[in-house]
């Protein structure tokens, strides 16, 4: 009996052990407009972006699931919009290594908050998941990264 209370206890407690530490899940589903300042959304954007740069203006759509915020791990997803007006010096570091493609599908821009619908000035640029289009004469970045 006594074992039965004890392997029952654990069962019990387990989860509750495991679990302790705080939330530190990255999970969102969130967009720029719940940002009142540019430092606000900046500060935002880059728990999720490896980059760090400098914006005159910034918006973005980004959907992050933390595969490691539960009790099993699981695969980490992320779907990351970025639109950004930017410095005309560092409009080359947002395509750094990057091979220039054809358009791509752009169906993914329209999420984004305030991006433009006129795309025309804009040059592409591909590596693996990763999009980037530049408007030189604008000074404007859109940048799609994905798991899909």
């Amino acid at each position: 009996m006594k074992t039965f209370l004890l392997v029952t206890t654990l069962a019990i407690a387990l989860p509750f052990l495991c679990s302790c530490g705080g939330n530190n899940s990255k999970t969102t589903d969130s967009n720029s407009t719940l940002f009142a300042t540019l430092a606000e959304k900046q500060s935002f954007m880059e728990r999720y972006v490896s980059f760090r740069r400098h914006y005159d203006d910034l918006d973005f759509h980004i959907s992050y699931m933390d595969g490691g915020d539960g009790m099993l791990p699981g695969p980490t997803e992320w779907d990351i919009r970025v639109f950004a007006k930017v410095p005309k010096e560092s409009l080359d570091e947002w395509f750094s290594g990057m091979a220039l493609t054809q358009t791509p599908d752009l169906s993914w821009v329209s999420s984004i908050p305030k991006a433009p619908s006129n795309l025309s000035s804009f040059q592409w640029y591909a590596d693996g998941r990763r999009i980037v289009g530049i408007s030189r004469d604008e000074c404007l970045a859109l940048y799609w990264n994905h798991t899909k």
